[in-house]
C-alpha cells in the first residue's frame, strides 16, 4: 500500500509533527496518540524517508563520503577501496547510513562547475562529510573529515605524510649507491612531488631525480618512451613508482628492454592493501600506506563529533611502514 505520512496522521487522527516525534522516538507523545500512530503505520506498512526524518528532527543520520579521483573512478583505485572499507566498518555499528557521492566527468572539464556535494550540504540532506578537499563548507563549521595534509585550522583530517615517506624512499635508495633515480608519482600531486624533488637533490650530494607525473591508466606506449629514455640516456638505476597497477607496466616494458626488477634495476613501490607487492614476482619492497586505518579513524573521529563525544578539531599523522622484499640493490 503506498501511503504518506499524511494518510498516517489522518487515520491515527493526528498531527504530522505527532507522527514524526512518534517514528523519531521524541518525548511529550500521550501514549494513546503513541500507539494510534503505531497501528496507523502499520496498517500502511509505512516506512519513513530518511531524508523526511530530517527535515523535522534536523539530522539525516546520513554520512556523505565523496572522492574526486582526476581521470577515473573511485572503485578502480585500491587506495580509496581500502578506505570505504575502513569507513563501512566503523559506520555500520553506528546509527548513520553512509551516501556515497561520486563526481561528474563534466566537473573535472570546467573551472566554474560546483561538486554535487555542495547541494546535499545546503538542503542538510547529510549531517556529516568524508574524503575531498571541502574548504568552503569546513569553513561555515559543516562536520567534515578528510584524508591528506592539513589545509586549515577547522575540520578533522587524517594523514599519510606522503612528502615524508617519498622522501625515506629516495634516503635508501641514495644510501644504496644510486645517484640518477626515476621518480614516478601520481599526477595528482604534481606540485608536492616537485617539492620533493627539489628538496632531495638539495640534501644529497650528485643525487637527480627524473620525475614525470602519471596516471594508473597512462599511455603504454608514452610510458615506454619515458623509460627508454630514462634507462639509456639519464641511465636511471632505480624508481620510485607511487602505483603498483602502474609497476604492472613498467615491469612488462623493462622486460622487453631486457632489464630485470632486482637485479639491473631497484624499485621501491606503495601499497594500500597489507603484503599486495608481495604478490609480484619478484617481490617488491613498499610502503604500506594504511588506508583501512585511515578511513576507520576518520570515520570515528566524525562520529564522535556529531555525537557530541570530542568537539576538539583533530589532525592525526601515519608513517607508512616500509617492508623489504629484495628489489633494491646496493651499488658498489
Amino acid at each position: 500500500m503506498n501511503a504518506s505520512i499524511h494518510d498516517v496522521a489522518k487515520r491515527a487522527g493526528v498531527s504530522i509533527a505527532t507522527v514524526s516525534r512518534v517514528v523519531n522516538n521524541s518525548a511529550g507523545v500521550k501514549e494513546s496518540k503513541v500507539a494510534a500512530v503505531k497501528e496507523a503505520l502499520e496498517y500502511y506498512d509505512y516506512q519513513p524517508s530518511q531524508f523526511g526524518r530530517g527535515l523535522v528532527t534536523g539530522t539525516s543520520k546520513m554520512i556523505g563520503v565523496y572522492s574526486p579521483l582526476a581521470g577515473g573512478s573511485m572503485f578502480e583505485s585500491g587506495y580509496m577501496l581500502e578506505c570505504l572499507r575502513g569507513i563501512d566498518n566503523i559506520i555500520r555499528e553506528s546509527s548513520y547510513s553512509l551516501l556515497l557521492m561520486n563526481e561528474s566527468v563534466s566537473y573535472e572539464k570546467s573551472e566554474k562547475a560546483k561538486p554535487k556535494f555542495i547541494e546535499y550540504v545546503n538542503q542538510k540532506k547529510i549531517d556529516g562529510w568524508l574524503e575531498g578537499a571541502l574548504s568552503a563548507i569546513i569553513e561555515d563549521d559543516f562536520p567534515v573529515g578528510y584524508i591528506g595534509k592539513r589545509f586549515g585550522e577547522k575540520g578533522m583530517n587524517v594523514y599519510a605524510s606522503y612528502e615524508e615517506y617519498m622522501m625515506d624512499g629516495i634516503r635508501r635508495l641514495y644510501e644504496k649507491g644510486h645517484r640518477e633515480i626515476a621518480f614516478l608519482p601520481m599526477k595528482s600531486r604534481s606540485a608536492t612531488n616537485q617539492k620533493i624533488k627539489s628538496k632531495a637533490e638539495i640534501k644529497y650530494s650528485g643525487l637527480k631525480v627524473n620525475i614525470t607525473d602519471t596516471t594508473s591508466d597512462i599511455d603504454i606506449e608514452f610510458l615506454r618512451d619515458i623509460l627508454e629514455y630514462m634507462m639509456e640516456e639519464e641511465l636511471v638505476t632505480a624508481m620510485i613508482v607511487e602505483d603498483l597497477r602502474l609497476l604492472a607496466k613498467v615491469q612488462s616494458i623493462l622486460s622487453t628492454m631486457g632489464k630485470q626488477i632486482g637485479n639491473d634495476i631497484s624499485v621501491i613501490c606503495v601499497e594500500h592493501v597489507k603484503n599486495e607487492g608481495a604478490k609480484m614476482l619478484p617481490k617488491i619492497d613498499c610502503y604500506y600506506v594504511p588506508a583501512l586505518q585511515l578511513g576507520e579513524t576518520i570515520a570515528t573521529e566524525l562520529l564522535d563529533n556529531l555525537t557530541g563525544k570530542k568537539t576538539k578539531e583533530i589532525s592525526k599523522r601515519f608513517m607508512p611502514e616500509y617492508i623489504e622484499r629484495g628489489s633494491v640493490k646496493e651499488i658498489e
